[in-house]
């Protein structure tokens, strides 16, 4: 089953790291199956018990379903990742630029963003953190973003980590302004983030206001058609 399950071991990397080993994905394939045997277990109980094959029709389709759902829920926290990660960039850009306008060198700039957000356990910051670390321990600063960017797996990132390599090559006059178009570049996709958000919101709620019509014609109209 290993080859069938490259998606989720590459979602799982993202979740934990970049590194997923063959233990922790059949540890979550096991949990998973695992899961939908309880549910045909208990199912075919419960109709046995009352009788009742239709019970056990029905855990058997929930018992098939838990997996492809396990696998969805997956992919969700993957994208949420990746959405928090991009939300919260321009905001790291944004103080980046303020420090290196202010003549603070990129790392140092980088360390102190780190610092004020020392005790968050916001994804960016945490990739963040362990690539200062990596350079603390003598990683090369190229060494350090590349893997801070496979690690985040957010085209975002490694843009970013690419922008900072290629001027800190070529000298500190082109990053200030590179910088500020980057940061402008992340602020609208920030923005299309909200809004795509925002849209998805509102769609999530036409169903219930629907109901909710819905319910409130019938308590107008049954004493009107009740009195004809």
């Amino acid at each position: 089953m290993l080859p069938l399950l490259q998606r989720q071991r590459l979602s799982l990397a993202i979740l934990h790291g970049g590194i997923c080993h063959r233990e922790m994905l059949i540890s979550w394939a096991a949990e998973s199956l695992g899961l939908s045997y309880i549910v045909l277990l208990l199912s075919g109980l419960i109709g046995a018990m009352a009788d009742d094959s239709s019970l056990l029709a029905m855990g058997f389709v929930i018992a098939c379903s838990l997996p492809i759902l396990r696998a969805k829920e997956l992919s969700n926290k993957v994208n949420k990742r990746r959405q928090a990660i991009v939300m919260e960039l321009p905001e790291l850009l944004s103080r980046l630029l303020l420090m290196v306008n202010a003549g603070e060198n990129v790392m140092r700039a980088l360390a102190r963003c780190m610092e004020q957000k020392q005790s968050s356990e916001h994804p960016l910051y945490m990739e963040l953190s362990r690539a200062i670390e990596g350079l603390k321990r003598g990683e090369s600063l190229a060494q350090a973003l590349e893997e801070m960017g496979r690690r985040c797996a957010v085209p975002e990132v490694r843009l970013f980590a690419t922008t900072v390599l290629i001027n800190a090559r070529r000298g500190g006059e082109a990053f200030v302004p590179a910088l500020r178009e980057l940061t402008r570049q992340m602020w609208e996709k920030r923005k299309s983030i909200a809004r795509m958000l925002g849209e998805q919101a509102s769609s999530r709620l036409a169903f219930p206001l629907a109901v909710i019509f819905l319910l409130i014609m019938v308590l107008v109209g049954a004493p009107t058609i009740l009195m004809m």
